[in-house]
């Protein structure tokens, strides 16, 4: 060993090495720095001779030739010059996680023969990735990944099939990378490198061509393989289970279907399953039970049923296990107590019933414990929580009778950071035991049953940690809120609504400038709205409907990301406030049921392109509707009701292009809170939330308007909601009105419409509601379909030149047949036919019936949950 030594000491000597890196090599890595834009130094180091002791640099310990180019992280960008390919001895080269933002991989990079170790991953490299890589023979490591929120991939590859000539490859990750047009991707797959144990193919938007079965696989040594966020569908790939030695496999956001199979149990070597968000449906198979390896097991939001197997207390490995959002039902098993090393147990929406296991509480590590939304009964206890001193996410609610129960003098060992127990009995007074908690960034104890005055200690310590505080739908009461100066400011949603909170607008809530949702609605706060609020830039979502505010509505056009004001039911007063028309992001506006006084405001489709429910009913505007209106192409819902508007309704309304499709449109609110609106829909005041994006809707009723019904309004097929009731409207109803296919409620009474009903009436198989009472109608009421349900007089009261059922006056027709036919004189025929009533009562079941389930199938009416945004991407995963 000595003279092995002595010989490498003399052939340095020989070789004229002093111990410094080569004179050549610093001068391509000096050059290769020049052309880079460094914004945070990081090549401050890079001075002085010997180049092998600048950062990221590292030489052989013999030749002191380069081989480690590390620059990871370095928030570095701009061009890479081709000098640094004197450095022909490189073995690593790392430029991940910088900002090569529209440069594409350089096709030189090819030519580093030893190169081992490459990693371009999340650099913001674009265009395509040279085949040129494929030279490197000798690479073990590729990684051109990119970020997991960058939905829009900036690398492509047309095909895979060059990475075959990768013949050392163990390590390949493509995540991000867009294949779409690389429809050789599978049968490059069996073409790759032996060696391979990882492989990352997330994101890369690969062709559906994925067949089901393999004859063989080759990657026999596939350790991890991630195909996650692709949309494959297709059933469960089973040539994934002829790799034995997996140990990590990710199929989320896949959309397969079908069942899990059963052989997915020969893969005992697995650890982490993630199966989230596809479609998958049945049982889990029982096999899964014997994979005692798995430590993280995700299910998260499939179509996955019955109920759970105890033996799923045998993973005793679990860290981490996800159910969330399925249809599993039954109990939760005791067993899941065993899971001594779980982290995080969630079950939220399901359909789990009966107790929450008592035994839970002795999981020692759980720190995330999600019970959500199932139908739990009984009692939660403080024996529940007796050993969780790590837990700081706890998410409990039911739609059944559960209630807590647990010693005012009891002190939690464990400080949460997020609880949410909503519809569930925690009442009747706020838990003295959640005064302890000072960590909480998310709180949410909605219909919680509290009659109580709010605790403003604890209440205001939340302001500098939460981002959200939702203590709705409860009866909280008293004027606390209102004698608050000051509190600290990092609060981004307080949701109060549905309480009995009074008192004047509370003004320390101007200062919480981070605020993105307030929902005060359904309270007694009264007063005028402080001109600070101004001051809230950020706010998104406005909710203060049904209160006692008054005073003039303050200017708000300076918080250029609002996008929902409710202002309905209050006592505004004054003019309507032209600063909203700077609000360019706002899609909900309803200042309904107040006491504004003014012209009908006026603005261009451009300032507020995105509106689509514009509600001023039951005030006091006045004038005509102006025409540019019609430009407001995306309007959805338009309310204009109770006011004193004059002149005819502007032909131009058939441009509202939403209403001719009916087409759901995504409502892009980023909200923390429930987005509600009022509607008369169905001849009564109608909450709206979760079915807000279904209404489509026109209600200009009880006004002064006058005209025709212009025949443009029967383009608008996806219309739910007509009403023009109480105006001075004359002519015809338009034969076309049989064009509005999708109808549910159409009120014309109380106008000056005449002429006859139109046949096409018949045509609106959903309608439920009708009323054309009050007009100067005349001759046959129309029959058929869904208006055989519509057997109230009432609807047609007041035409007194109506006749046929439902309001039992003959026409002139069916006497004079009658009388020709029987002999009868007219004194002898008060009524319409026998055949006639027959045909109408048995027509009544049928048409009822497809009725009903039009109606429930247009509005689709479900009740949301509110999530805070801290907590989706850790769900999307558990």
């Amino acid at each position: 060993m000595e003279m092995q030594k002595y010989i490498c000491l003399l052939l340095v000597c020989a070789l004229g090495v002093d111990g410094s890196c080569i004179e050549s090599e610093k001068q391509a890595l000096l050059i290769f720095k020049e052309t880079l834009i460094d914004d945070s130094n990081y090549f401050s180091s890079w001075v002085g001779d010997d180049c092998c002791a600048w950062h990221g640099i590292g030489c052989d310990n013999i030749t002191n030739h380069v081989t480690q180019l590390k620059l990871r992280n370095g928030n570095i960008g701009g061009k890479i010059h081709p000098f640094l390919l004197d450095l022909k001895y490189l073995t690593h080269l790392d430029l991940s996680y910088n900002r090569f933002d529209g440069i594409q991989i350089p096709e030189f990079f090819g030519s580093f023969k030893d190169l081992i170790y490459l990693n371009l991953g999340h650099s913001n490299f674009e265009g395509s990735v040279p085949h040129h890589l494929g030279n490197l023979s000798n690479l073990q490591y590729l990684d051109l990944s990119d970020y997991e929120d960058s939905w829009v991939p900036k690398l492509r590859m047309d095909s895979i099939r060059w990475l075959s000539k990768l013949s050392l490859a163990e390590h390949l990750d493509l995540s991000g990378v867009n294949l779409s047009n690389a429809t050789d991707w599978f049968s490059s797959l069996n073409m790759l490198s032996k060696f391979i144990s990882v492989l990352g193919l997330s994101r890369c938007n690969l062709p559906d061509n994925i067949p089901r079965r393999l004859p063989f696989m080759n990657l026999t040594s596939l350790v991890s393989f991630d195909l996650s966020n692709n949309y494959l569908s297709s059933s469960f790939p089973l040539w994934v289970l002829n790799n034995t030695n997996l140990a990590h496999l990710y199929l989320g956001y896949c959309n397969f279907d079908g069942l899990i199979p059963e052989s997915i149990g020969s893969l005992s070597a697995l650890s982490v399953l993630d199966l989230t968000v596809n479609s998958f449906q049945g049982p889990i198979p029982h096999s899964i039970t014997n994979l005692t390896s798995l430590s993280e097991l995700y299910f998260t939001d499939n179509k996955l049923s019955g109920s759970i197997s105890p033996e799923m207390g045998n993973l005793t490995e679990l860290t981490d296990l996800s159910m969330w959002l399925n249809s599993f039902k039954g109990s939760l098993p005791e067993t899941f107590c065993q899971l001594k090393k779980l982290k995080s147990l969630n079950v939220g929406k399901n359909r789990l019933t009966g107790n929450i296991p008592e035994c839970i509480g002795k999981l020692s590590n759980l720190n995330e414990l999600i019970l959500v939304e199932n139908s739990w009964e009984g009692f939660v206890t403080e024996h529940h929580f007796i050993n969780l001193t790590k837990l700081n996410i706890l998410l409990i609610s039911s739609d059944s009778e559960l209630i807590l129960s647990i010693s005012s003098k009891w002190v939690p060992r464990f400080q949460l950071i997020c609880l949410y127990m909503y519809s569930f009995k925690v009442g009747p007074k706020f838990p003295h035991w959640l005064l302890t908690q000072r960590k909480i960034e998310a709180l949410k104890l909605s219909n919680a049953s509290i009659s109580d005055t709010i605790p403003i200690d604890w209440f205001l310590s939340l302001f500098s940690n939460s981002p959200g505080v939702d203590l709705s739908n409860n009866d909280i009461y008293g004027d606390q809120l209102s004698l608050i100066s000051r509190a600290p400011n990092g609060l981004a949603a307080l949701i109060l609504s549905n309480n009995r909170l009074s008192g004047e607008f509370p003004a320390f809530l101007c200062n919480q400038t981070t605020l993105r949702t307030l929902a005060l609605s359904h309270n007694n706060f009264s007063g005028e709205l402080p001109q600070c609020l101004g001051n809230l830039t950020e706010l998104i979502e406005l909710d203060l409907m049904n209160n006692s505010l008054s005073g003039k509505i303050p200017s708000l056009g300076f918080l250029g990301d609002l996008q929902y004001i409710n202002l309905h039911n209050n006592k505004f007063q004054g003019k309507f406030p032209l600063s909203f028309q700077n609000l360019t992001k706002l899609f909900v506006l309803d200042v309904g049921k107040n006491n504004l006084s003014d012209v009908l405001p006026t603005w261009s489709a451009e300032q507020l392109p995105n509106l689509k429910y514009l509600i001023l009913r039951s005030n006091n505007f006045y004038g005509e509707i102006p025409l540019q209106l019609c430009q407001q192409s995306t309007i959805e819902v338009l309310n204009f009701a109770d006011n004193q508007i004059t002149g005819n309704i502007p032909a131009c309304f058939g441009n509202f292009s939403a209403m001719v499709t009916g087409d759901i449109s995504p409502n892009h609110l980023d909200y923390w809170g429930s987005v509600q609106m009022i509607d008369s829909m169905k001849g009564y005041e109608q909450v709206y939330t979760s079915t807000l994006e279904f209404l489509f809707s026109i209600d200009l009723s009880n006004n002064k308007i006058s005209g025709e019904i212009p025949k443009e309004l029967m383009d608008l097929q996806g219309l739910l909601n007509l009403n023009l009731a109480g105006n001075h409207l004359a002519g015809k109803i338009p034969d076309e009105i049989g064009k509005l296919k999708n109808l549910i409620f159409l009120d014309l009474s109380r106008n000056e419409l005449h002429g006859p009903i139109p046949q096409s009436l018949s045509y609106l198989n959903f309608l439920s509601q009708l009323n054309l009472s009050f007009n100067d109608l005349s001759g046959r009421i129309p029959s058929g379909n869904q208006l055989q349900t519509l057997n109230d007089p009432s609807i047609y009261a007041g035409n007194e030149l109506l006749c046929g059922l439902p309001i039992l006056k003959p026409c002139a027709a069916d006497t004079n047949s009658r009388n020709v036919k029987d002999g009868h004189n007219e004194a002898d025929t008060d009524s319409v036919s026998d055949d006639e009533l027959m045909w109408f009562f048995a027509a009544l079941g049928p048409g009822f019936a497809v009725g009903l389930l039009g109606f429930f199938a247009a509005l689709r009416f479900s009740d949301i949950g509110i999530y805070t945004s801290i907590l989706v991407n850790r769900f999307m995963r558990k």
